[in-house]
């Protein structure tokens, strides 16, 4: 009988223990992992912030000067298209050239909101004009929206980044994948 007891407590106490580790690990933040350049108030890190900024200024240099290398040997050689398009890359360019500059060491985002601003306007221009002239052209681009997106996100500003709903993000930002609705039912109904 004693023996049954002992063994009753000790399954509750590891029943209790069990469920409270997921309370005990939330109150330690984010389960351990880490979240990537984000403060404990959900913004970006200066530091981090400051990193992508700069990402994005190596990357639309590169952008730039592949797109030129891409438009003249597309078809679009030679056209005013392939002038309107390189203008804007170039003024796409500058924008973050100049956000660059204003970000400076990141204490105060407001001196460079507007720069940031301007950068999303510009990446939405370019955006209507069109943007897939060829692979390399077009990875470029998707590294580019990756960083405007932490840029979007850091200063409040709204960027659609190619998404179809127009937001900054997938609309499960939660992480929430809905696996239920991927699951192949007869349609009985």
């Amino acid at each position: 009988m004693t023996n049954r007891r002992t063994l009753t407590v000790s399954i509750f106490g590891a029943a209790v223990l069990a469920l409270c580790l997921p309370a005990l690990a939330a109150a330690q933040g984010s389960y351990g992992y880490p979240d990537y350049g984000r403060n404990r108030n959900g913004g970006y890190d200066q530091r981090y912030l400051k990193d992508s900024i700069q990402r994005l200024d190596r990357v639309a240099k590169d952008f730039e000067r592949d797109l030129d290398r891409a438009l003249d040997h597309s078809r679009v050689n030679g056209t005013i298209r392939e002038d309107r398009m390189n203008a804007q890359g170039h003024e796409f360019r500058r924008a973050v050239s100049n956000l660059k500059s204003a970000f400076g060491n990141g204490r105060d985002l407001n001196r460079s909101r507007d720069e940031a601003q301007r950068v999303l306007q510009e990446a939405q221009q370019f955006n209507r004009l069109g943007r897939n002239v060829d692979n390399r052209v077009a990875s470029e681009w998707s590294q580019i929206q990756q960083e405007l997106r932490i840029i979007s996100d850091a200063y409040g500003l709204g960027f659609g980044g190619g998404f179809p709903n127009g937001r900054n993000y997938p609309d499960n930002r939660n992480g929430n994948n809905d696996w239920w609705r991927r699951i192949p039912l007869p349609n009985r109904w």
